[in-house]
């Protein structure tokens, strides 16, 4: 996955820093925590448990990123990423349209005919773009990454020397990181969906979640 031109990475001062960062830690948990402190009285509705869901899968995705970042697996941290972007892509979605919530309660063939259909994520992609731009190049960079496109095809050789007559490369059949940089990228690109995401469940609880527990 090429760098993104608007990531720091010079907000790591060594890869072992990066990856201490980027561990889970309890920031998904405090935003529940404080959503607690004001109110333990939820109804129970899609509404809320699609807040709880998508608290508990970005816990579970960072976590697992995080972990396979330090065993120096990028085949299986790229799909991971994407599947928190696409997390992210939906919650932007929902937090503007929580009606939609309705449509994620059951599998498209179940629903009833006529039923409006769910939204492709290129369709939640575009639309959440409008708010963070980066989001489309980042998601179009993990699917050559997770797809055995470009990324994926060269993620487990390494150019060792190159002139203009001769490319000399080396394989590894064992996960690993073709370079510092691309461990570092990762890292950075976790670490700012983490931030987003953080943001989007605070502003969802505050925008749907408080007000229907605060209702008389």
């Amino acid at each position: 996955m090429p760098p993104s031109d608007h990531l720091d990475v010079s907000q790591f001062s060594s890869l072992d820093d990066a990856m201490d960062k980027v561990q889970l830690g309890d920031r998904y948990l405090e935003v529940g925590r404080r959503l607690m402190a004001v109110s333990t009285e939820f109804e129970t509705s899609y509404t809320s448990m699609f807040w709880f869901s998508v608290l508990a899968r970005s816990r579970a995705l960072h976590g697992a990123i995080a972990r396979e970042i330090r065993n120096e697996n990028p085949t299986g941290v790229y799909p991971l990423i994407r599947a928190f972007t696409e997390t992210v892509v939906m919650m932007i979605y929902v937090h503007d349209h929580p009606q939609y919530i309705e449509r994620l309660t059951s599998r498209e063939r179940d629903r009833p005919q006529g039923s409006p259909h769910r939204k492709s994520i290129q369709a939640l992609i575009n639309y959440a773009s409008k708010q963070a731009p980066g989001l489309k190049d980042l998601y179009a960079d993990l699917s050559e990454a997770t797809h055995v496109g470009s990324v994926a095809m060269w993620v487990s050789h390494r150019i060792e020397d190159a002139d203009e007559d001769t490319l000399k490369t080396s394989w590894s059949s064992e996960p690993h990181w073709r370079d510092e940089e691309q461990a570092l990228v990762a890292c950075a690109h976790t670490l700012e969906l983490a931030d987003v995401m953080e943001t989007l469940l605070h502003n969802f609880a505050g925008k749907h979640l408080l007000p229907l527990a605060q209702k008389p």
